[in-house]
């Protein structure tokens, strides 16, 4: 699998599956977004260094890794990745995003394993409604219905001011090596004159993309407003209705719940992820979950959704 560097896509990666415990068919949890050259995780389970370069691809790149919960099945492949890095000497820093104790937790597994790591990381603890900003797109949690301190996360674009004016940056004589720095909204200066990025767009503004990861989580009120008009909602299924009592005691969610998040959300599609190992065909959780979402899929391990960088017309 090649990975899209244009910027133009954001690809998603389903690199496990499974709620628990993994399957002949399906690892744990780990959902991989690749942006713009950037590898963005949510959750980290055991086999997902694997499941990566399965696909073709290394840890080489800019690397962030968001944490939902403390569960075994989405951070003990932490451990194993903190010592890949090191025996490739990596030196760049590695971005690390999750409850409290996750740091502890990193921590003491290197201590015990004995690794002297090559690159520093940078914890930032999550709590509910943290928000981390970046160049072009922020992530934000949100704290959940599971046990212990537990998150869903959205990821959501800046939006753009509108279509930027090749046209009119050729004419003033502007490099193209400078047209890159307006496009993202910074003013340049060039031959000692300023140009304000402002001045080089067509509207109408171009909507940032926005992509929900629920976790593990019953149904819980402030999902439905984080995933309002998402692109895309990746929604754990671990169940059918048929196990809806244990859904509750386990504090996940049914399909056919999910779906209703899905709907009342006016999210574009529902990814179902995160079922329980006693389903080796699926297709009940998509029956059900479609008979009230129909645009709902269901991921297996490796599959991916891209999204498109949609321009508006010209008129």
């Amino acid at each position: 699998m090649s990975e899209n560097e244009s910027g133009d896509i954001i690809r998603i990666i389903f690199l496990g599956t499974s709620a628990g415990v993994p399957t002949k068919d399906r690892n744990v949890t780990s959902i991989l977004v690749l942006r713009r050259g950037e590898y963005i995780f949510f959750d980290f389970g055991e086999g997902t260094q694997r499941q990566v370069f399965t696909i073709g691809l290394g840890f080489r790149k800019r690397i962030k890794i968001f944490v939902s919960h403390m569960h075994g099945d989405h951070i003990l492949g932490l451990p194993g990745l903190l010592q890949t890095l090191s025996l490739f000497k990596r030196t760049a820093p590695l971005e690390i995003y999750g409850p409290p104790q996750l740091k502890q937790f990193i921590e003491l597994t290197t201590e015990m394993m004995n690794v002297e790591l090559s690159f520093p990381i940078h914890f930032h603890t999550v709590y509910d409604g943290a928000e981390f900003h970046f160049r072009d797109y922020y992530v934000k949690a949100v704290r959940n219905m599971h046990w212990g301190i537990s998150f869903s996360y959205m990821l959501k674009e800046y939006d753009r001011p509108g279509t930027f004016n090749v046209d009119l940056a050729s004419s003033l004589g502007i490099p193209k090596e400078y047209w890159g720095p307006l496009s993202r909204g910074e003013d340049i200066t060039y031959n000692g004159k300023t140009y304000k990025s402002s001045d080089f767009f067509i509207p109408p503004p171009i909507k940032g993309r926005k992509i929900v990861f629920s976790g593990d989580t019953m149904p819980f009120d402030g999902m439905v407003e984080l995933a309002r008009d998402a692109d895309v909602l990746i929604h754990e299924a671990t169940y059918t209705t048929s196990y809806y009592e244990r859904s509750l005691e386990t504090q996940h969610t049914t399909a056919r719940d999910a779906a209703e998040i899905a709907r009342k959300s006016n999210v574009k599609i529902l990814v179902l992820t995160h079922f329980s190992a006693r389903y080796g065909d699926v297709e009940e959780l998509i029956e059900e979950a479609r008979e009230v979402f129909p645009s709902t899929f269901i991921a297996n391990d490796l599959d991916y959704v891209d999204i498109p960088y949609i321009k508006p017309k010209k008129k």
